[in-house]
Order: C-alpha cells, then sequence, then structure tokens
C-alpha cells in the first residue's frame, strides 16, 4: 500500500464533553441556576408536578427546554440490552374507525412514559417521547422526528440506519433541534456490533444542535422536516457527507471539497478547506490503499485565519480513502473514486 502522510498542526479540542455530574459549573454558563435545579429535582410519581418543579424558574421556553433536557439526560440512561434484542415496539394503540382513541391514547402514554421514568431507561423512541411530553406540560411546541443516523465509516454514500428519533421544538417562529439520547452518553460495541454498555456523559452539543451540524449525521424520514431545499437534493448531501468522527462534529467545518465522495483521475489535485475553531494538537492525513506501506512524503498547509487549507495531488490509481486524524484518532473520512 502506498501511503501518503500529510502532517500538520492544530490545538488539540476535547472529542468528548466533559464527564457528567452533579457538580456543575458558574464559568461561561448562563443556564447555570437552570441546570442546577434540574439535576437535583426529584420525581415524585406525577410527570405534570415533575415538569413544574423543573420550570419554576425559568421565565423563556428556551430555558424551560434546557431544564428538560438536564433532567432527562442526568436520569435516563440508555436501554442497551433493549436495543440488542430489537425491542422498539412502544406498544401504541391503534387507531381505529369509531373508537374513542383519545383516551387509549392518553392512558398508553402516561403507562409508557412513567415505565421510562421508574426504569430509568429508554431506547431513542423513549428519550424523544418523554422530552416531547415534557414540552407539551410547559408549553413549548414540539415533536418526535424519527430519521436515519450515520455511525459507521462505510456509509459514506448510503443513507444509514432508519432507527432513531429525536426533536423539533417551534419556539417564537423558529426550530431548534435536541437529540436528548445522544445527548445523555453513549454506548460501546463488543467485536460482534452487540451494545455491551453505556457511559453516562452528558454532551451539551445536542441541546439546540445547529441545522447544518445536525445533517451530517441525522436525516429525517419526513419531508415535512427538510424545507431549505427539495428533500431528494438534500437527501444526497446528506448521503455524500464524508465520515465524521461524532466528537468532531461542534468543531469542525469541510469548505472544500464540497462532496465525501471526491472523483478524480491520476494526475489531479484536490484542494481541502477545513475550518476549525478552539484547536490545538497535531493532525495527520494519508490516504488508503490496497498495497503494504512504501513510501511516505510530506506537504504543507497554510492557515488564514480559521481556515486551513493544504492540497492533495492523486498518484496513485490505488487510493481508495483519504483519512485525517488527530492525536491518534480517525475524524474525517473522504471517499477516492478514480476515474
Amino acid at each position: 500500500m502506498k501511503k501518503t502522510l500529510i502532517y500538520f498542526t492544530l490545538i488539540l479540542f476535547t472529542l468528548l464533553s466533559n464527564a457528567q455530574e452533579k457538580k456543575l459549573y458558574k464559568f461561561n454558563n448562563p443556564y447555570y441556576e437552570i441546570d442546577s435545579l434540574a439535576v437535583y429535582t426529584q420525581y415524585k410519581g406525577d410527570i405534570p408536578l415533575l415538569v413544574s418543579d423543573l420550570t419554576k424558574n425559568c421565565t423563556t421556553q428556551l430555558e424551560k427546554s434546557r431544564a428538560i433536557f438536564m433532567w432527562i439526560t442526568e436520569n435516563i440512561e440508555y436501554d442497551y440490552k433493549a436495543y440488542n434484542k430489537g425491542d422498539g415496539d412502544m406498544g401504541m394503540p391503534e387507531h381505529k374507525a369509531g373508537k374513542e382513541y383519545g383516551k387509549a391514547y392518553a392512558k398508553w402514554e402516561d403507562n409508557y412514559l412513567k415505565n421510562i421514568i421508574s426504569k430509568k431507561k429508554a431506547i431513542c423512541s423513549g428519550y424523544s417521547w418523554l422530552f416531547k411530553k415534557m414540552c407539551d406540560l410547559s408549553g413549548i411546541q414540539s415533536s418526535v422526528v424519527s430519521g436515519y443516523i450515520k455511525q459507521k465509516k462505510g456509509e459514506i454514500g448510503k443513507t444509514g440506519k432508519l432507527d432513531h428519533a429525536w426533536n423539533v421544538m417551534l419556539i417564537d417562529d423558529k426550530y431548534y433541534y435536541i437529540d436528548a439520547t445522544w445527548g445523555a452518553g453513549y454506548c460501546f460495541k463488543n467485536e460482534k456490533g452487540k451494545l455491551e454498555s453505556f457511559v453516562k456523559r452528558r454532551n451539551y452539543f445536542y441541546w439546540l444542535i445547529p441545522h447544518d451540524k445536525l445533517l451530517i449525521d441525522h436525516f429525517p424520514e419526513d419531508p415535512e422536516w427538510i424545507r431549505h431545499k427539495p428533500y431528494v437534493n438534500a437527501m444526497e448531501d446528506y448521503k455524500n457527507q464524508p465520515y465524521y468522527e461524532k466528537g468532531i462534529i461542534p468543531y469542525i467545518k469541510i469548505v472544500k471539497p464540497e462532496s465525501g465522495i471526491i472523483n478524480a483521475r491520476v494526475g489531479d489535485t484536490i484542494h481541502f478547506e477545513i475550518e476549525v475553531e478552539n484547536y490545538t494538537g497535531p493532525f495527520t492525513m494519508h490516504t488508503t490503499t490496497n498495497l503494504k506501506p512504501d513510501e511516505y512524503t510530506q506537504t504543507k498547509f497554510k492557515r488564514i485565519g480559521t481556515i486551513l487549507t493544504f492540497d492533495y495531488p492523486i498518484e496513485n490509481k490505488r487510493i481508495r480513502e483519504l483519512t485525517v486524524y488527530s492525536d491518534g484518532f480517525e475524524i474525517l473520512i473522504f471517499k477516492i473514486k478514480i476515474k
């Protein structure tokens, strides 16, 4: 494999959020008082009372949503055993003509959400329905969105799995995006691809996710939630994103190339522009081919403000990928198609 390394240096940023703990910090946190109340608020067997206790000191709907996000990510763990079993059936009653559906639905919802709080465990559907119910009770207009997610390197050019749910809030005619499931922590997988443990680690990025960042690894099944361009075009953009390590998404933006799938010929030069903020540490890029490594070269990058630029010459028809590393972590992968 001919493996070409491109070295450049940045300031090291944190790939994972700070460890989750009830000890919260006042520095640069305008929600400190709300957060502090939320993580210590106790559930007393009644969801409306819980929401009232959580939001009693909030003056805006955004503050209320913050308190709800904090409580859920503090108290609900991901039920990886249920996920492994494929136990995603919520048991929602069927809506049959001529039947009084409202009472049946209300009874189901109450039992379903109380069971989640009692067990302190849920999969993504449980997180998102609990968040919606608590928003409803606090006067926030919200919806549950089901859709695709990308979590694997081999999903460049693909939609990923249709097995996730998150929330959208509408406040003062503006949409806000929340993923309480991913905000609560993450799971490890074993060699067979099964989830085997949950790590409780709050990630504040998943409260009020910027829409362009959301569409890197989330995409709604319902076209209703894509308004900035035709659904088919937005789907293609989503599919063709480069692979991003999840922790890098808040800190980096690819300016060029515009797609994670690069069509090129031997002799072409690929121009890269990467916008970064709050960064340090060593970065490297290498190409992956189907031969053994036999040659290493170096190339330089230029920095203009927060933009890093560098050029990569395509010299080997066997090149399949370009991978960017930071401190030994794969953070970005581009797929190369040689014409």
